[in-house]
């Protein structure tokens, strides 16, 4: 009820959620590396997609860097620019339901770090540019886009001796509006910060809850962005604008303001893209994602 009296929560949302627009946002490193995270044999051809679009469409970036549990091999050839690294990540236990989807997030956590040059830009592998990052950078902040849901939400229903004692005093991720992880930039400075904190907070996490759920990299995101007291900034709707919800289930041509463009199934329909960007496009409705892609591993082999 009082929560507007908590100065440590006026702090962090004076910090949470700043306009690109606000002047005091914009720094001196621009984007330089973009970083596609890819894990599973059954993801590389939208890792290669995404990677083509980042050499068409921003040819200015001095490196596209796939970061995947598959060889450099599994690729076969490779845009102009791009490179594969290959982490070695732990599997869970036989019995955990979501041991793909933990790899995946233990490859994305660890991603950014891959990159060489400053400003590094890691975007999903579902995510197609289609415009250059225009984004100028300062350290100490973190440049996404913004979607609504609180992340402390994903701890509803579990015992109180499984939830980390940290999620407890945190404020981001007990605020209507979150950092979409599917786009996210900063300077490898911040980067080298967020990863490592962020990797043995996901690992906690997601040791001691169940797997009820598909474990998320979000919800121990917003946490470190408290402990660190980052500042994070929306680039609007255009820079993680989400193909299937805005045009899924019809014929539609994708707007030519969108810098970013996340899902959009089947691929073949992005391939007609790279031919005619103009070209009316028909993609699935939002709900074929969500069943694609959080899916048990026993799912998974019965699809």
């Amino acid at each position: 009820m009082f929560d507007f009296l908590n100065k440590n929560r006026r702090h962090i949302r004076a910090r949470h959620n700043i306009p690109y627009a606000q002047s005091n946002t914009q720094g001196d490193v621009t984007v330089t590396s973009v970083v596609i995270p890819c894990t599973g044999a059954d993801y590389v051809e939208e890792a290669l997609l995404s990677a083509e679009f980042a050499r068409r469409f921003a040819p200015e970036m001095e490196e596209i860097v796939i970061v995947s549990d598959q060889s450099e091999q599994a690729f076969g050839k490779l845009p102009h620019n791009c490179r594969v690294v290959t982490l070695n990540v732990p599997h869970r236990e036989e019995s955990y339901r979501y041991k793909q989807i933990y790899r995946s997030r233990l490859i994305k956590i660890q991603a950014p770090l891959q990159a060489k040059g400053d400003g590094i830009l890691m975007i999903d592998s579902d995510l197609n540019l289609l415009k250059s990052p225009d984004i100028r950078m300062h350290p100490g902040h973190l440049y996404s886009s913004f979607r609504n849901g609180k992340m402390i939400a994903k701890l509803e229903g579990a015992e109180a001796q499984v939830i980390p004692a940290y999620y407890r005093p945190s404020i981001r991720p007990y605020f209507e509006d979150h950092v979409n992880g599917a786009y996210l930039a900063a300077t490898r400075q911040t980067w080298k910060r967020i990863c490592p904190l962020w990797l043995t907070l996901f690992q906690d996490t997601w040791e001691l809850m169940n797997d009820s759920q598909p474990p998320t990299d979000q919800l121990p995101l917003a946490a470190l962005l408290d402990m660190l007291d980052l500042r994070t900034v929306n680039l609007g709707e255009w820079a993680n604008w989400p193909v299937s919800k805005k045009i899924g289930g019809t014929s539609a041509t994708i707007p030519a303001d969108v810098i970013g463009a996340h899902g959009g199934f089947p691929l073949s329909e992005w391939q007609k893209y790279l031919l005619d960007p103009t070209q009316p496009l028909t993609f699935k409705g939002q709900d074929y994602t969500r069943k694609v892609r959080y899916l048990t591993d026993d799912e998974k082999k019965q699809s």
